[in-house]
């Protein structure tokens, strides 16, 4: 056989050897996306002209989501319907899907005198009409197909609770909210307040178990879960009684130990941008490493953060501050 033919030969093998090892490690990076995610604003007159400067920021990116983990106004402003409908018109121009969970300020803080002495649960039921409904609803552009909670008729009064998937990791929101769960008391509350916090709380536990059994029977390489409430970690470790959060940090303690691949927690209520690992075992009580809490940035500070998400990663999750300057704002 001709010399040169045989090194061709294996020149055109290795060649195709090399095409197909690319092909082959293509998908882990095609598959590799971001989001953005913010909370605890607009809450002000001078937040709501920022966060258009926050908003066209975002809408520059290219992003696969926008996470906003609730309080979309002030606790102290208007809870009217036509406050809510501004909120709903504004998170309406933002160009990529836009995933809502809703903070206290929202709905159970709306028995303040500025907000109007309006009663909680009335509200909480607007909220869900106008944000919610149909169940699975996406606010903002683009597409992003997502289960919600309400698919279960025996659940149908959370279509806030809503679960996706995205290049190997599992997403859900859950409904917790700020004011210590929305526990808080005031003149105004009622047994149906108490009743529902207990339901609320035992829903967004259950969700959050099912998010933990469709990564496991995905092989997902992460799980992120979104709320609005600080759950206080430092508060409960061995609180007696349980603090509002307890069954939830305690839900949450077994399924990340016993997932034993990343797990991201994102929360707003506190205004208070940070990035630790808060998460204590469930039996070693030592941190667990394959967990991590992003605490976003809230009013006056009209920040995102970037999340980058790639399941070829070991750590899956990785971050960036991304800072609006204060005189850009203010355009």
């Amino acid at each position: 056989m001709n010399p040169d033919a045989v090194k061709a030969g294996a020149r055109a093998v290795l060649l195709r050897a090399a095409v197909l090892l690319l092909w082959g490690a293509a998908p882990a990076f095609a598959d590799a996306f971001e989001f953005a995610a913010i909370g605890d604003v607009p809450y002000s007159e001078a937040d709501s002209l920022r966060f258009l400067r926050l908003r066209d920021r975002i809408n520059a990116e290219d992003l696969a989501f926008v996470l906003h983990v609730g309080d979309i106004k002030g606790g102290s402003s208007s809870c009217a319907d036509e406050a809510l409908e501004s909120r709903l018109e504004l998170f309406s121009t933002f160009r990529h899907p836009f995933v809502l969970t809703p903070g206290d300020n929202d709905w159970t803080d709306c028995h303040r005198p500025g907000p109007g002495f309006r009663e909680p649960l009335e509200r909480l039921a607007k909220l869900r009409a106008l944000f919610f409904t149909p169940p699975g609803r996406v606010l903002g552009g683009g597409s992003l197909s997502v289960v919600s909670q309400a698919a279960d008729p025996a659940l149908a009064e959370f279509p806030e609770n809503v679960r996706w998937s995205r290049g190997g990791v599992v997403f859900a929101t859950l409904h917790l909210v700020g004011s210590s769960n929305a526990t808080a008391p005031f003149p105004m509350r009622t047994p149906a307040d108490d009743a529902e916090v207990t339901r609320r709380t035992e829903a967004a536990v259950a969700w959050m178990r099912q998010a933990f059994e469709a990564a496991a029977e995905s092989d997902a390489a992460g799980v992120m879960i979104a709320i609005h409430a600080n759950p206080r970690f430092e508060r409960h470790q061995g609180a007696d009684p349980p603090e509002p959060y307890t069954g939830f940090i305690e839900a949450l303690s077994a399924e990340t130990s016993a997932f034993a691949r990343p797990v991201l927690l994102v929360h707003g209520d506190a205004h208070y941008f940070r990035i630790d690992k808060p998460l204590l075992g469930p039996v070693s009580r030592r941190r667990l490493d394959n967990f991590t809490r992003l605490e976003v940035f809230g009013s006056p500070h009209l920040h995102w953060v970037r999340v980058q998400v790639d399941a070829a990663d070991p750590q899956v999750f990785r971050f960036r501050q991304e800072i609006v300057p204060e005189h850009l704002q203010l355009d």
